[in-house]
Order: structure tokens, then C-alpha cells, then sequence
């Protein structure tokens, strides 16, 4: 008998885990979502409002500090747990493979230009978020997810680059902002 209950004991754990590791996970959404935000944003005012020959500045800025902090908490998360669940293997396996396929288009830009990468983008925003929902079982990621793909073919569609920056910025609110302030209350 004191085999069996060790057993749900360590399930129980398991579980506790689980449900610990998805709200603890709200932090990457709420990051990289308020740095995305905030760079469209930056880039959109030094382009319509300055003549500052680099609106862009605000992308690398923000990003680098992004990519700092999700290593400084990817270091500390695995440092804090006990086991990796397979919740937690799919998720890191979708957001690296979303990290890969991110570079990929980035590295497209100069071929082709933003106005026609950032529409995917933020269709790459929307598989991730939905995805996400999906394996978490949390409804509001994967509505963001179709808001962030609203916005993509919108962007697909306007030709004013600078209505695209907006659009990330509300793409990136629905999907990962909102959603993540969300999650980060279910704690």
C-alpha cells in the first residue's frame, strides 16, 4: 500500500508542477509581448513623427533585451524544477522551432522587404499563441491567436508600412499581452 500511495503522491506532484510551470510560463508572453509592443510603437513615432534617419532602433534594442531576459529565465526555470513534464517538453519544442522560423523570415527582410514580412510574422504570432492555448487548454491564447491573424491579413493587404507597425502592436497585445496578464492571474 505505501507503494501506491507514493505513487499518487508523485502524481500529484506531477500535477501541482504542471499547473505551476504554465502560470510561472505567463512571464515569457508578458516580456516578449510589452518589448514587441513597445518597439512597434517606437519604430511608428521616429518614422511619422521625427525625421531620425533609423526608426528601426527600437527593434534591436528591444529585442536584445528580450533575448538577455528569456535566457536569464530560461536559466532560472530550469534551475527551479525538479522534472520537465511533456507539457513543458511541447512547449519549449514549439517555441524554439517559433525562434528558428522568427530568424528565418528576419533574415528574409532584406530580400523582400518588411511590408511583406511583417504580415507573416504576425500570422507566426498566431500559430504560436494557438498552439499554445491549445496544449494549455487556455481559451484566451488562442482568441488572441485569431486577432493576431486578423491582423496579418490586414497587413498583407495595406500598403502603408507604417499602419503595419500598428497592426503588430495590436496583434501582439491580443496574443500575447492580454492573454498573458491572464494567465499570470491564474496563479
Amino acid at each position: 500500500m505505501k507503494e501506491a500511495e507514493k505513487q499518487i503522491q508523485y502524481i500529484e506532484e506531477m500535477i501541482a508542477t504542471t499547473k505551476g510551470n504554465i502560470s510561472g510560463g505567463s512571464v515569457h508572453f508578458l516580456v516578449w509581448g510589452w518589448l514587441v509592443f513597445a518597439a512597434a510603437l517606437v519604430n511608428y513615432t521616429l518614422l511619422n513623427y521625427t525625421a531620425y534617419a533609423n526608426p528601426w532602433i527600437g527593434w534591436p534594442i528591444f529585442m536584445g533585451t528580450g533575448a538577455v531576459i528569456a535566457i536569464y529565465l530560461g536559466v532560472k526555470e530550469s534551475n527551479k524544477r525538479r522534472f520537465a513534464t511533456k507539457i513543458d517538453t511541447m512547449l519549449v519544442q514549439l517555441w524554439a522551432g517559433f525562434g528558428i522560423t522568427l530568424l528565418v523570415m528576419l533574415s528574409a527582410m532584406a530580400a523582400i522587404g518588411p511590408a511583406k514580412v511583417y504580415p507573416m510574422l504576425m500570422a507566426l504570432y498566431g500559430l504560436g499563441t494557438f498552439v499554445s492555448g491549445g496544449i494549455l487548454n487556455f481559451k484566451p491564447l488562442q482568441i488572441g491567436a485569431v486577432a493576431a491573424w486578423i491582423c496579418a491579413v490586414i497587413g498583407f493587404y495595406q500598403v502603408q508600412f507604417d499602419s503595419q507597425l500598428l497592426l503588430i502592436a495590436a496583434a501582439i497585445l491580443f496574443s500575447y499581452i492580454i492573454p498573458g496578464h491572464l494567465l499570470a492571474s491564474k496563479k
